[in-house]
């Protein structure tokens, strides 16, 4: 067991790696942008009761880092921001519009081996009580205002929609349509297609999704296979979004996003860089959450992935050295 003494968990191992200095600054520009629009910073608990995320059903146990309490009560790291905040609203007793901002950890449990740690650093903020279109356009005129302020080139803006995931799940009610959606694969979407007993407008349709993908162009020309009236509305409300961007030339579209939060209800935003296969930034709308709490409210939010930004970061100054 000495050798254990030098050695790091690989839980923890890429945190030890992170550029501090690089990290203090993106926060600084990060909390001027969030401070500047009235986004109220919060320090949130580091432990949490299992049964908070078990009750909102979005975070699965096994990826939790739990332990039992003096009162044998199971306790988690903190495994999310957003549920936390969600129940900091409702112990509020208001109905009123709040802004939120955080920066911290969450801790959460990875596959072995792909390079991934389970300690993660966000920043982020929730939009609680606006609802609806002005309410995304707000966020996501703040994912732009960010985008400027990191500092990075080459950033694309995709847009998708949990209630177009959702409806199709609906329609289909097969949960094997969602991986094939992650990973856009036409063969697969044509063999899955060709052995369900579907309306023919519908199989169409689910045959051109896989590359939708694209610009409002791209968006636009799928829209015409599209019958489906929720389907159509989804699509719709992405379309007037879009003319809400200051950043229209890198903005994109993806029918096929997958909701990576059960409780995400409307729009869904990622920010990619070049330089990294994940989000440096993922968000969405999730208007039935605060149900949960016994109460409703309407509320957006999105959080930045500070390891993956750094980590881009580190590959762009490769590539530029």
């Amino acid at each position: 067991m000495e050798e254990f003494k030098y050695l790091i968990p690989e839980e923890s191992g890429i945190v030890v790696s992170m550029d501090v200095e690089k990290l203090r600054e993106v926060e600084v520009n990060l909390r001027d942008v969030f401070t500047r629009h009235q986004y109220k910073e919060l320090i949130l608990p580091m432990f949490e009761y299992v049964d908070l995320f078990k009750t909102t059903r979005h975070q699965k146990e096994e990826s939790m880092f739990q332990f039992m309490n003096r009162d044998g009560k199971r306790i988690a790291l903190r495994a999310d921001f957003t549920v936390p905040i969600a129940r900091l609203y409702h112990n509020e007793n208001t109905d009123e519009v709040r802004r939120y901002c955080y920066f911290g950890e969450v801790f959460r449990m990875q596959e072995r081996h792909k390079g991934r740690s389970s300690e993660l650093y966000q920043a982020g903020i929730e939009l609680i009580g606006k609802p609806g279109e002005e309410g995304d356009q707000e966020c996501l005129s703040l994912i732009e205002e960010t985008m400027d302020v990191i500092n990075m080139k080459d950033l694309k803006l995709e847009l998708g929609n949990a209630s177009f995931y959702l409806r199709l799940m609906e329609l289909v009610q097969d949960e094997e349509l969602s991986e094939i959606l992650e990973k856009k694969a036409i063969s697969e979407m044509k063999r899955f297609v060709e052995e369900k007993d579907l309306d023919e407008d519908l199989k169409e349709m689910l045959i051109n999704l896989p590359s939708s993908f694209g610009s409002i162009d791209d968006l636009k020309a799928f829209k015409v296979k599209v019958k489906d009236k929720q389907l159509l509305d989804a699509i719709t409300s992405l379309e007037e979004l879009y003319l809400s961007c200051d950043k229209k030339e890198d903005v994109m579209f993806d029918l096929c996003m997958v909701p990576n939060q059960s409780y995400y209800t409307g729009v869904m935003m990622k920010v990619y860089s070049r330089y990294s296969e994940y989000p440096i930034l993922s968000g969405g709308r999730y208007d039935r959450l605060m149900n949960n709490f016994d109460t409703y409210s309407p509320a957006i939010g999105f959080s930045y992935h500070i390891n993956t930004l750094l980590n881009a970061y580190e590959k762009e100054g490769e590539t530029n050295d």
